[in-house]
């Protein structure tokens, strides 16, 4: 059960990377596009897990981008802080956006 766990946070992390660079990509009003779409691949943190002993941890003062970083037998996973500011800045421009129109 710990490594299903384990492997479900290791495939799942990239998924707001990848959805808030697609919408990047998609806005042409935003400014330094390719700034932001570098932004949307930075984690912070990091839990770790190793495989075989199913021992895990974490660290709280790591800087991750996406790629392959992580050690065989080891499953990692990093709280994607980059995406999540992308995000929460379309969803205020759209907002803002949504209510000046009439």
């Amino acid at each position: 059960m710990t490594n299903t766990l384990g492997l479900a946070a290791a495939l799942a992390w990239p998924i707001p990377m990848i959805v808030a660079l697609f919408l990047v990509a998609r806005d042409r009003t935003l400014k330094y596009r390719i700034l932001w779409a570098v932004v949307c691949f930075v984690g912070f943190g990091a839990f770790w897990m190793e495989q075989a002993t199913g021992r895990w941890g974490f660290i709280p003062l790591a800087i991750n981008l996406l790629g392959p970083g992580s050690q065989p037998g080891f499953y990692k996973a990093t709280i994607p802080a980059g995406a999540i500011a992308v995000l929460i800045l379309l969803w205020l421009r759209a907002r803002k956006r949504a209510s000046l129109q009439p």
